[in-house]
């Protein structure tokens, strides 16, 4: 005879539980207050009969990676077509080794009691969810009397299983609402894209960009000639009339030598026509030659005097002298008006960056920009955009691309001249469904000419 106190009790602890571990350990352990059993094994089983070892009587935690658990997993995924094959009112297989392949009855008595139930745990949907093992050393009855406390482990095996499909395997309101239209399935998708094609966002391009300073000057070579030395190193502060880099003057130093050479003897050769001509009338007419002679060589000297100083580069102005490496401008030569550096003011920031024919979008004057540097990526700082051209220009990556210019949002302290990393340019409001679609359209209309 069967206690229906200890059926009800164990009821009413299923009903409280809300975590399938806890329904595993109290479906293992606390079911021998309605049947005596050696040892009991829940394993959880899949559609596609995988199964595993979910908990067992006498331990709080399983492993399933030990022999005994892998063992039984593939005991569970051989019986469960037998299983699925049981008659939903007696939904119990009477287990022995006989019933199993060879290399799994073979260690049958290493792992297993000799008499075996397996009950499947059924959940709401007819499907089995679990496989419940009870082992024990008597035989279990081959007839059940209602009475009978073997009767009320089938009856409480169902309640387990509802529990256990509650816990683990049922649908969410979606699902089941999904599951119950399955012919509107279709219309649904349709009108979810529509609804999130919808969606309002704002355009936006990621472009390269640079650190620049709005008021710069190009220090460009006076002359041609070749670079002597770069005097001042790269992105050093300098202040006006400060000598920036030099010119090769041999050449000039040269020249320079001979005409003043010349202007001396010019010089002495005046001096001789002017004492002759104070006694002879005829050297009167020579001494307008020496005199113009003079004042020829004389200019020529001053002229390379000026030539000589312009081999000189100064700076114009205060500010930050930009350029590349000096080792690479030693003895380089350069044409008159060759762009050497940059003298840049270090408190007025910009941002320049360069948006690809095919990413560029709406920009508009005052546009908001978001600047990510490479040696900061954790940092960012702000700009607004003050020019976008209408051109396209050669960008340093070789991609065709439009110039965009924009001023920062005060000082950030990490914002210095020459650094680069990547822009955000927002844009116009579109929708989603735009600018997913708006590349594949571009390309459908110049290959299809609509």
């Amino acid at each position: 005879m069967t206690s229906p106190t200890a059926f009800y009790q164990l009821a009413a602890r299923v009903e409280a539980i809300s975590h399938c571990a806890e329904l595993g350990f109290a479906i293992c352990n606390e079911t021998r207050q309605l049947v005596e059993y050696r040892q009991a094994a829940l394993l959880s089983l899949s559609a596609s009969n995988r199964a595993k070892l979910v908990a067992h009587s006498g331990l709080s935690d399983t492993d399933n990676n030990t022999p005994y658990a892998l063992w039984l997993a593939d005991v569970a995924k051989e019986i469960a077509p037998h299983c699925r094959a049981l008659p939903p009112e007696a939904r119990v297989l009477a287990l022995a080794p006989a019933q199993l392949s060879e290399p799994l009855a073979h260690q049958w008595s290493e792992w297993l009691p000799p008499h075996v139930w397996v009950l499947p745990l059924t959940g709401a949907d007819g499907e089995i969810h679990a496989l419940w093992f009870l082992g024990r050393d008597d035989a279990w009855p081959t007839s059940l009397a209602p009475d009978s406390p073997e009767f009320a482990l089938l009856q409480l095996s169902g309640l387990y299983g509802y529990a256990w499909w509650a816990l683990t395997a049922k649908p969410s309101r979606f699902r089941q609402f999904w599951q119950r239209n399955t012919g509107r399935r279709l219309a649904y998708i349709l009108l979810a894209m529509v609804l999130v094609m919808c969606i309002p966002v704002r355009e936006y391009t990621l472009v390269p960009a640079e650190i620049i300073s709005l008021q710069s000057e190009v220090i460009a070579a006076p002359d041609s000639g070749v670079i002597q030395r770069m005097v001042v190193l790269p992105n050093s502060d300098v202040k006006k009339g400060q000598v920036l880099a030099t010119l090769d003057d041999t050449t000039l130093h040269n020249r320079l030598a001979v005409a003043q050479a010349e202007l001396e003897t010019a010089e002495t050769t005046l001096h001789q026509a002017s004492q002759q001509a104070i006694e002879d009338q005829q050297a009167k007419s020579e001494l307008a030659m020496a005199e113009g002679k003079y004042r020829e060589k004389k200019v020529e000297v001053e002229s390379i005097k000026r030539d000589l100083a312009k081999l000189t580069i100064r700076a114009p102005g205060n500010g930050v002298f930009v350029y590349s490496d000096p080792d690479d401008w030693a003895g380089r030569p350069v044409q008159t008006g060759e762009r050497i550096g940059l003298l840049a003011d270090p408190n007025n920031l910009g941002v320049r960056a360069w948006a690809p024919v095919s990413e560029s979008t709406n920009l508009d004057h005052g546009a908001p920009m978001k600047v990510f540097l490479k040696v900061a990526p954790l940092d960012s700082f702000t700009a607004k955009l003050d020019y976008a051209g209408y051109q396209t220009v050669e960008a340093p990556n070789g991609i065709a691309s439009y110039l965009l210019r924009g001023t920062l949002d005060g000082k950030p302290a990490v914002a210095r001249i020459g650094l680069q990393g990547t822009a955000r340019v927002t844009g116009d409001w579109a929708l989603l469904g735009y600018l997913l679609l708006r590349r594949p359209i571009a390309t459908l209309r110049a290959g299809s000419g609509w």
